[in-house]
């Protein structure tokens, strides 16, 4: 079986237009019982007519990829392989829509908008899911946290700054709702990527958070290393929970 993508689009109707009920209710049964929309899941529809909006929440086939596809499809020029009548179409293409899709821990995430009246919607892809731990704690400005300090960011992701040294050592606590682990990095060598000097999982980490007592543990032997920072069993899920949501981390397609 294919992976299974969450989307959501917001169908914002023109306004200034007369309310065609029929072709609203048209697009909503069209995509509740669409293969592209529904696949090992359901699509739902909500219309708020006060608001003039459609809502939807629906499942793609690895990616939401045939989801816009097919939308674009309906609203281009083309005049085949139609599935919505003439006036559901015209209703989609003098529509402002928005929208994303994802699936979570999986390095995906993508966003779609067009303007009312635009054919063709445009997709960003977020390009920062694959960055390294490093990368992450640069974009959210974790190494110039005060120490000791505690700051949540993305979905409920608290990052705390332990220590500090001068020798630009830094230990970071990073919990979330998957989990999460202590880190201490080394930031002093200007011509390389931050290296990770320590890292374990918080769970099974029972040393002090202090970095000279980390450094001695490990030079005596008392403290050890059980795997790897990217090896780490929920790497993508707590990667996805701080800059899933970031706006300037999506870029066109």
């Amino acid at each position: 079986m294919a992976n299974i993508a969450n989307g959501f689009l917001s169908i914002n109707l023109d306004k200034a237009s007369a309310l065609n009920k029929s072709a609203v209710d048209e697009i909503i049964n069209n995509l509740e019982n669409n293969k592209h929309f529904t696949y090992c899941g359901d699509c739902e529809g909500i219309f708020n007519e006060e608001d003039k909006e459609i809502d939807l929440n629906f499942s793609g086939r690895w990616s939401c990829d045939s989801c816009w596809e097919w939308i674009e499809n309906e609203i281009s020029d083309d005049k085949n392989d139609k599935e919505l009548s003439s006036e559901a179409r015209t209703l989609l293409l003098n529509s402002e829509i928005s929208g994303g899709s994802y699936e979570y821990g999986s390095q995906y995430r993508d966003k779609v908008y067009k303007k009312n009246g635009v054919k063709k919607l445009d997709r960003y892809n977020h390009t920062k899911l694959e960055s390294e731990w490093w990368e992450v704690l640069e974009m959210i400005n974790a190494f110039n946290l005060n120490q000791g300090f505690s700051q949540y960011f993305g979905n409920d992701v608290e990052v705390t700054l332990c220590e500090k040294s001068e020798a630009e050592q830094y230990l970071f606590k990073i919990v979330g709702g998957v989990g999460g682990f202590v880190v201490l990095y080394d930031k002093s060598d200007e011509d390389d990527y931050p290296q990770p000097i320590f890292f374990c999982d918080i769970d099974e980490f029972t040393g002090s958070e202090s970095i000279n007592e980390i450094l001695e543990g490990l030079e005596s032997g008392d403290l050890e290393q059980e795997e790897e920072l990217e090896e780490w069993f929920g790497n993508g899920e707590l990667i996805d929970d701080l800059i899933g949501e970031i706006d300037k981390c999506f870029e066109l397609s």
